[in-house]
């Protein structure tokens, strides 16, 4: 099966959908979010509990009587990546052939198994371009279009989460874009983080950490169903369950650090700022953990009440930050 797509990744220019209306679904591993996009607008937004794939579309369907077929999707498995490296300045017309041969100096599959698109971010040196590859594998890629072709689902363009994430901080972030900074997204699953440097993206790696590490210690400290520590997060006083996670949390932090040391050896220079995103966010004071164990500047990735106009309920606002990766399907 070839990629049916002309876009696998969108980054460096706007997702322009004035005129469409369209769903940007984010399929996670815990949930399945997106928004309702109408002339171009975001209009709605669904958080469901994922089953499997294909009920929790139908259910997404009829409750909120969605009439497009349209669909933009965003994914994150441990079978895709993103990686960023020099590459000769050639014809742009050879490029996809000349990287296709030498995809497997970059990714630990076999080329003839893998989806890839790219995007030249920027000058590396007089004879290098700065490019950014982003690899899926075609069993998981094709599964996922599967099920939306069953459900008669017109998917017009797939991005992964890392991409969304970069896509949303450079464009509701513009301030802060001459910076290094880091975007740590902790999922449910895994987590992954991405290095910029003055707005380019450096480095993005996936780490074996997961907010539903942090949230199961504490259910099995407390003695208590993850679905009710899942519940408790949303209160506005949870600072015990901070306390609870601080050890798992400092695990993640060293992890984060081996990163932050390998981007000063080769750059000589000093991450600035990070950006948190996921589900770990829910943690009231989360961001007073990084910021104390790195020394940078910590906080939320969340600037959805300037990107979701007129989302103004209040189950939206508890549960804003869910929603960073749809946005950056938009941007």
């Amino acid at each position: 099966m070839q990629f049916p797509y002309t876009k696998f990744l969108n980054f460096g220019e706007f997702f322009n959908k004035k005129n469409e209306d369209f769903v940007a679904i984010n399929v996670g591993n815990y949930h399945v979010k997106g928004l309702i996009v109408k002339s171009g607008k975001p209009t709605d937004y669904f958080l469901k509990e994922r089953k499997d794939i294909s009920t929790t579309l139908k259910e997404i369907w009829q409750e909120k009587k969605i009439t497009t077929d349209n669909v933009a999707i965003s994914v994150k498995d441990p079978t895709t990546l993103t990686r960023y490296f020099p590459f000769p300045k050639i014809d742009k017309k050879k490029l996809r052939q000349s990287l296709f041969y030498e995809l497997n100096k970059h990714i630990p599959f076999s080329p003839e198994e893998v989806y890839f698109d790219f995007a030249l971010l920027g000058d590396a040196s007089p004879t290098q371009s700065w490019l950014l590859l982003a690899v899926a594998k075609k069993e998981f890629i094709n599964n996922i279009l599967d099920i939306f072709t069953r459900e008669k689902l017109n998917v017009t363009y797939i991005s992964l989460d890392s991409i969304c994430l970069v896509n949303f901080f450079l464009h509701y972030y513009d301030q802060h874009k001459k910076t290094n900074t880091c975007l740590l997204d902790v999922g449910s699953s895994f987590s992954t983080l991405t290095i910029l440097r003055s707005g380019v993206p450096f480095l993005t790696r996936d780490i074996s950490f997961s907010a539903k590490d942090v949230f199961g210690v504490i259910s099995h400290i407390k003695n208590i169903p993850l679905p009710e520590i899942e519940k408790q997060l949303l209160l506005p006083n949870n600072q015990e369950l901070l306390e609870l996670a601080q050890d798992s949390l400092t695990n993640l932090c060293k992890e984060v650090k081996n990163s932050f040391d390998y981007f000063e050896v080769n750059k000589g220079e000093h991450i600035e700022q990070m950006y948190l995103s996921g589900g770990l966010t829910y943690l009231a004071g989360v961001e007073a953990i990084f910021k104390d164990y790195l020394g940078i500047e910590t906080a939320l990735l969340s600037n959805t009440q300037a990107a979701a106009a007129g989302f103004s309920d209040e189950a939206f606002q508890k549960l804003k930050r869910s929603f960073t990766v749809a946005f950056g399907l938009l941007v």
